[in-house]
């Protein structure tokens, strides 16, 4: 078995523990002699764990869910009191949250809290961030996969075969489609992943990996929290960070969706 067909194939259904028999025999072997698959494997099983803690935190009775979504609005009536609007941004939407599973009241309290305290991106220019909107701007009308995105499979193969992440979000629960991906290399010559979704109401979605080494980023603790991630409002724009559990790689998630919602869409999707 080669890395593509493991990762294609097997690795997924592989760090869920849902292999068994021969596949689990072909999976084992393979990892044992292939130290970079090995550490895919232990990346998705990471990744894993941490979107079970991430949707933890969000899920929520539906007796409290509106004094959540209330506080959400509240929240954000005073992002847009102090924020002026930026043009072909859309009037902020509520989705209601998708996760009703008992939570303790005070893992809820927390959560209006974190909310309510938003505090916004700090000050200065954070390069990652405007190479991420750029391509954003410029996708919204034309996006040109450069790499097979027949399948999401396709595309996680073309990034894995140049060294890069192949984890795909799966926005899917969220409305959106998957359009393709892309390769490209910056000017500083490091290789990055463009992978854009899209939705039928006309939202779309740039996810971007790439090596963090020596870029300027927004400090660790800033931003909002959620989950293993930080949310920032950033030109207009909302962003997920997300340092990938190697130390290695950031995840940065672009949209024009104000914060609550992206928050929501994230929290319905699945890496």
């Amino acid at each position: 078995m080669d890395c593509g067909a493991y990762i294609a194939e097997f690795l997924t259904a592989h760090a869920d523990g849902e292999l068994s028999g021969e596949q689990l025999r072909l999976a084992e072997e393979h990892i044992r002699g292939c130290t970079e698959c090995a550490q895919r494997l232990a990346e998705e099983r990471a990744l894993k764990a941490i979107v079970r803690e991430r949707r933890g935190v969000i899920r929520t009775p539906p007796q409290v869910r509106g004094s959540i979504l209330a506080a959400l609005d509240a929240a954000d009536r005073d992002a847009v009191a102090v924020r002026p609007r930026m043009p072909g941004m859309r009037r902020p939407m509520i989705r209601h949250l998708r996760w009703a599973a008992p939570l303790a009241l005070a893992a809820v309290i927390a959560f209006v809290v974190v909310i309510l305290n938003h505090r916004p991106a700090p000050a200065g220019e954070f390069p990652p961030f405007d190479a991420a909107i750029a391509n954003y701007q410029r996708f919204q009308s034309n996006f040109a996969p450069n790499v097979p995105s027949g399948s999401p499979g396709e595309i996680a193969d073309a990034y894995v075969n140049h060294k890069l992440p192949g984890y795909l979000w799966n926005f899917q629960p969220s409305g959106y489609k998957l359009v393709g991906g892309r390769l490209d290399q910056m000017s500083d010559g490091r290789m990055v992943t463009d992978t854009f979704y899209r939705a039928d109401d006309g939202g779309t979605i740039l996810c971007r990996f790439m090596t963090y080494q020596n870029l300027k980023l927004p400090p660790r603790d800033s931003g909002e929290p959620f989950g293993e991630h930080h949310m920032f409002t950033y030109r207009g724009y909302t962003i997920c960070l997300s340092y990938l559990p190697t130390g290695k790689y950031i995840c940065i998630l672009v949209s024009g969706e104000p914060m609550k919602k992206f928050m929501q869409d994230i929290s319905a999707s699945e890496y």
